[in-house]
Formats: C-alpha cells, structure tokens, sequence
C-alpha cells in the first residue's frame, strides 16, 4: 500500500474509531464495563423481586468473591422451595416441589448482572447510550443508564448502578412500544460484608429426594457451517458458538448455533424429528424472551432470544438445512 494511502486510512480508521467512541459519553462506558466486574469481584447478599410478564418472583442472593472458585446461593422467596448453589463450575438446583435435585457443569443465568460478549464500543455500533437523571434503589443512590438499539430488531434496556459499588441493582427489558417486558430489582442488599459458609449451605439437604446428575460430554465443536445455514441475522450480531449435542438413545443429534451483538444473545436449535413426532410450531414467550418454532424437512427448528418476536421468526425462517449432512451428524 502506498504510505500516503496508508496514512490516509489510517485517519479514516481513527476517525470511526473516535466517532464510535463519542457515541457513549465516558462515564456511561466507565460504569457499563464495571457492572460485570463489581458482581464476580464484591461479596452482596440482598432480595430482588424477578418481574416477567404477569409473574413476579420474590428471590434471595448471597455472593462471595473468589478468584479461585467464586460461590453463590439463589433462594426463591415466593411459590415453591427452590435454591440453585454454585460452587465454581458445578451447579446444584434442588426442587422441593419434585423432590429432586440437578446436579450439572454449567453457567447458570446472571439476573443481577450484564454479561457482555463485546466492548462497549462495538456494542454502541447499534445500540444509543444515554445517561438519565438519577435514581434511588433499595435505599442506595443509583446512576440510570439509557440503553437504546438503533434498529427495531433488538429491545431496550435500561440499568440503575449502584453509585458506589458499581453493582446492577435494577434493569428493566423494554420492547418498541415502550411496554417492560421484563425487570429485576433489588428491594435491599449489603455490599463488601464478609460471607459466612454456612450461608452457601442450601436449606434442604435433599435427603430423600431424586438425585441427577448431568455430566454428559461436552458439545463437539463443529467447524462445518455447510450441513445447517442461518442466512440471515440482525446487523451486528456473530457466531459465538456452533456445535452438535449427542442425545439420549433413539434421539437425533440436537445442532445448536448461537449468535450475539455483545448484549442480546440469540440461539438457534435444530434437530430432525420422527414423521410421527408433533413438530413445535409458532410462538411462545416468557418475559424478554421470544422463540419461534417450525418444521423444514423434518427437521424441527426453534430460535430463542431476547429480541423482538419479528427477529426470531426471521432467523428461524432463514434456516436452510442440507437434511442428508444434517442427520449424518
């Protein structure tokens, strides 16, 4: 390349770059990226009520930070006894009302933080963030945060930071009619006080209950993008993860692709269902979430994320499946 030309583009490229940047006013960015380190690095223990469609689910949280092997209870305070522990990777869910406990290798939902797969500035490529006048949550002074996408393929969301420790202590998912999907919100909580262990320790010792243990192998990665194409997904968003998950005996591989803008996280499911198997078809939704199901070429095929149910049917329509490569798997 010609060095002025190169020059030339790298001003072009500093000038998007500082654009970009200029989009989300510093403070926003400071304390957009701090949420996710205050909740995994601070001990907290508080209740927060879980708002999603007509449902309102009232929960305690007990976190203790730890570099090693980070710990954390969640205790449902309304309907039926349920705690989820986890201890590093292993989560252990006991269900009073099964009698039944779930013992499994995984990443349980973070209500009470942002799990952000990209930096703030990539992200404000499609989403406009804008400070708002402060709040008061659970008795504690909060920043609001505006968090606006550019494009009606995406929600809205908006975020009260605690003003001192930079934890979330509300959010709210907002859909283009301004109507709240979903919200969760701490009613109160006590931050950087020390954790005891006997407080990780689940109420119910599951003496006497169904025990479960899921510790199937691993998805296999799956490099081939041939077998099963998703043709089109909103701007911004990119492949995170493609992988194939062996069944239960006499089940079909279940092929699972998942996309995310750094925010909204979107998956696609497929797997081939037997002709007298009744497909899922259409639309459900719980809270900020939206599937939509359908059948192509006897394959079952389901997208799911938090985005408006127009983005998850077109996902989900724009599937293509070479059905021999597919079952092959």
């Amino acid at each position: 390349m010609h060095p002025v030309t190169r020059a030339s583009a790298s001003l072009t490229l500093c000038l998007v770059m500082t654009q970009v940047g200029a989009d989300v006013p510093a403070d926003v960015a400071r304390m957009i990226t701090a949420i996710p380190e205050a909740a995994q690095e601070l001990n907290y223990e508080g209740e927060f009520v879980y708002a999603h469609g007509t449902h309102i689910d009232a929960m305690r949280i007990i976190h203790r930070a730890d570099i090693e092997s980070p710990a954390e209870r969640l205790v449902s305070l309304s309907g039926p006894a349920r705690e989820v522990v986890r201890a590093g990777d292993k989560v252990t869910c006991t269900f009073s009302d099964h009698r039944s406990v779930l013992v499994e290798r995984r990443q349980p939902r973070d209500f009470v933080t942002l799990a952000l797969s990209e930096p703030v500035e990539t992200i404000a490529q499609h989403y406009v963030f804008a400070s708002l006048p402060d709040d008061r949550v659970a008795g504690r002074a909060a920043k609001v945060i505006s968090v606006r996408p550019r494009k009606a393929d995406r929600h809205s969301y908006q975020l009260w930071v605690d003003a001192s420790s930079n934890l979330l202590l509300r959010s709210a998912v907002i859909d283009g009619s301004g109507k709240v999907l979903e919200q969760v919100m701490f009613t109160q909580i006590a931050v950087g006080e020390k954790i005891a262990d006997d407080s990780l320790v689940p109420e119910v010792d599951g003496e006497g209950y169904t025990w479960h243990t899921n510790e199937k192998q691993p998805p296999v990665p799956r490099t081939d993008e041939q077998s099963l194409q998703v043709r089109w997904v909103p701007e911004g968003f990119a492949l995170k993860e493609l992988h194939t998950q062996k069944r239960a005996s006499g089940r079909k591989p279940l092929h699972h692709v998942v996309y995310s803008d750094g925010l909204a996280v979107v998956s696609v499911f497929v797997e081939e269902i037997s002709p007298k198997e009744p497909p899922l078809q259409g639309y459900s939704t719980l809270g900020a979430v939206n599937a939509f199901s359908r059948l192509q070429d006897h394959h079952q095929v389901t997208v799911v994320g938090e985005v408006p149910q127009a983005t998850v049917r077109r996902i989900a329509e724009s599937v293509r499946i070479q059905a021999d490569a597919v079952s092959a798997r």
